[in-house]
């Protein structure tokens, strides 16, 4: 089921994509994106990005967690490119908005990986501390306006726009991601003296 879950995360992202796209809003369309993350937030759902953060270092079931963040990642990936192949066409925004991301080096999909990551421990961890949904909206539009990549939302737009990444894109910004969201906690959660 916590699979099942994972998937209905992703397709959430994908409709917080689907939003992105059809406003054509460009102050208004990275604050409604964030109705995926709302969306993920208040069903539970398993979300790769907003639970790395928190990824349990226990060394006696270490592969275990491995291997569930992993399986939790590529259900997440699947439901956004279901979501992606589904409006692929219908929005020529998508095509046109891919020509950055396909010109990125490898340094660069990791560096913009990393500041998606950082927002996104940022809002979740901001939600949970809050339960405010404007800890869940404001870095979200935070990483859309500055050009973050992440790599759940990206997979969606590359299935829209019917196009294929380098090679290297998306392990970079997965690590971006992983590295960005474990930075901010780290530093978040160490003891001052």
């Amino acid at each position: 089921m916590k699979y099942c879950k994972a998937l209905l995360a992703g397709i959430f992202i994908g409709v917080g994509g689907t939003v992105y796209l059809r406003s054509g809003d460009a102050l208004l369309s990275p604050f409604l994106f964030s109705i995926g993350l709302i969306g993920v937030v208040l069903t539970g759902s398993p979300l790769y990005t907003g639970r790395i953060g928190d990824f349990p270092l226990e060394r006696n079931h270490l592969g275990r967690h491995i291997a569930d963040y992993a399986l939790m990642l590529l259900c997440n990936l699947l439901g956004a490119v279901a979501v992606g192949w589904i409006t692929s066409g219908y929005f020529g925004f998508a095509g046109r908005s891919m020509e950055a991301k396909l010109a990125q080096t490898p340094l660069q999909a990791l560096a913009l990986g990393f500041g998606c990551g950082m927002m996104m421990y940022l809002a979740v961890s901001g939600y949970k501390k809050t339960g405010s949904l404007l800890m869940l909206i404001l870095p979200v539009a935070v990483f859309i306006f500055c050009g973050f990549d992440h790599c759940i939302a990206d997979a969606f737009y590359f299935a829209s726009a019917r196009v294929l990444p380098a090679w290297y894109y998306f392990p970079m910004v997965i690590l971006g991601n992983t590295l960005g969201a474990l930075f901010v906690k780290g530093i978040a959660t160490a003891k001052t003296e």
